[in-house]
């Protein structure tokens, strides 16, 4: 992949495999995702429960044909997702009627396969089926038909990728997309892609806080991982996000963790909101469903908001087909997604505590502090930044906020300006020994000053 930024051959290689939740393929592909950023791989044996949850087997397809009258009219290898995941074996002849139960087809996008996927959830009440593109289902008339499914389980091995980048502190923001969906790229190699992006990213910097990538096979992967995670490592998980379908072209939409009010939603918000003004935000699972369920479930409870550019009920009208590819991903919209992710690091790791060193009005435009920001004037041009007007318009009320009750960030949201500005500008007035900034110490929503020496 090299070092341009969502060069995509890997992905296209991805795209090939037959991948699932614990499908052979998966090896493969987690290979050539650690070629954009190492992964350390954790494995789980298939047949594995957890909660009633069961790693299903790795299933293959040696034979699936549908024919009428001695001709093949279908053949289920020509694609991974022609034969409905995790379907059994069974050979029989039916009806047009009895066989368009178990044909599974997207009229609105006619010329696709399908995703279905049921199965690998329910491995105790499987059921066999056929994707079938519906301009060709379409064709087939009355009569009957002959179908012939021979489908192999086999043990297999799930794979969770973990890449964990070590800060001063151990509290751990996560973020998290899923690998399982064969064939398909927006749901969710997008947020994978997103994601290794922004660990090659965070590597080159400082960091303050911890930052750790999930990648797994979805509700599967992170089930079984943090079951099996020592509750003390667990506790440090404090926030997270799940990113998915954000190579779209669409808008960001933002959904919120089970409170709504967690540290990860308001930065979302205020960072996302300052891109775009109409910032479209739902509460807990009322955008999308992915594995938030999973970190926010009873006695693990770490908020996961949801990042992507899909609207419920709606999503993309190739969601959940072999025709969600390469093709409707734009990289601009990616590499937005990623400067998003960015800017929500860096209100983390430079956010902190403020203590004010002044009493009164302070003649900021003294040559001694040279703070005063310029504000419009109908007699005088003076070329004001965007910035400018920014920080001049909070000006007069900005020293009040300076008495340590509120950090940084609390105060970009109260006052609603971009946190970047506002966080240099506070930067001189440290410089000028104004204010003394100390770095946030905490993930908790507000930030906690180190306890004094006793």
């Amino acid at each position: 992949m090299g070092n341009s930024l969502f060069d995509l051959d890997v992905f296209r290689e991805i795209l090939k495999l037959r991948i699932g939740i614990a499908q052979a393929d998966n090896r493969r592909e987690f290979e050539l995702l650690s070629t954009i950023f190492p992964l350390e791989l954790k494995t789980f044996a298939s047949g594995q429960e957890h909660n009633g949850w069961i790693i299903p087997d790795d299933w293959t397809v040696e034979t699936a044909l549908i024919r009428r009258d001695g001709r093949t009219l279908f053949d289920g290898t020509v694609h991974p997702l022609a034969v409905v995941q995790n379907s059994p074996s069974m050979r029989g002849t039916f009806s047009k009627a009895e066989l368009d139960k178990h044909i599974f087809t997207r009229p609105t996008v006619p010329d696709a396969y399908a995703f279905h996927f049921l199965n690998t959830y329910r491995p105790w009440n499987r059921t066999w089926g056929f994707c079938v593109p519906h301009r060709v289902w379409q064709e087939w008339g009355p009569g009957d038909y002959d179908v012939e499914l021979a489908t192999t389980n086999r043990p297999g091995t799930m794979i969770v990728g973990e890449a964990h980048l070590a800060g001063e502190s151990q509290e751990t923001i996560v973020f998290n997309a899923h690998t399982c969906h064969p064939c398909q790229f927006n749901d969710d190699l997008s947020g994978v892609a997103v994601i290794l992006e922004l660990l090659r990213w965070l590597k080159e910097r400082p960091r303050r806080f911890s930052y750790r990538a999930v990648l797994g096979p979805e509700h599967f992967g992170t089930v079984f991982y943090l079951a099996q995670m020592p509750q003390a490592e667990r506790e440090r998980l404090k926030q997270g996000l799940f990113i998915e379908m954000v190579g779209l072209d669409a808008p960001l939409v933002l959904q919120r963790s089970f409170t709504g009010t967690a540290l990860i939603d308001r930065v979302a918000t205020h960072v996302l909101r300052e891109n775009d003004p109409q910032l479209k935000t739902g509460d807990f699972r009322t955008i999308v469903g992915n594995d938030e369920t999973v970190w926010e479930a009873p006695g693990i409870e770490i908020p996961l908001a949801s990042l992507s550019r899909c609207f419920h009920p709606g999503y993309f009208a190739e969601y959940h087909t072999s025709r969600d590819d390469l093709e409707l991903n734009r990289v601009d919209k990616l590499a937005a997604t990623l400067e998003m992710l960015k800017r929500m690091v860096e209100v983390f790791e430079e956010d902190g505590t403020i203590e004010r060193r002044f009493e009164g009005l302070m003649a900021l435009s003294n040559p001694k502090y040279g703070l005063y920001i310029e504000r419009p004037d109908p007699t005088v041009a003076k070329n004001l930044s965007a910035e400018d007007l920014v920080l001049g318009r909070i000006q007069d009320a900005l020293p009040r906020y300076l008495d340590g009750t509120l950090s940084v960030f609390e105060i970009a949201e109260r006052l609603r300006v971009p946190f970047g500005p506002l966080r240099r500008h506070l930067g001189r007035f440290a410089e000028k020994g104004l204010i003394h900034l100390s770095p946030r110490v905490s993930l908790s929503s507000s930030p906690q000053r180190p306890r004094e020496a006793t």
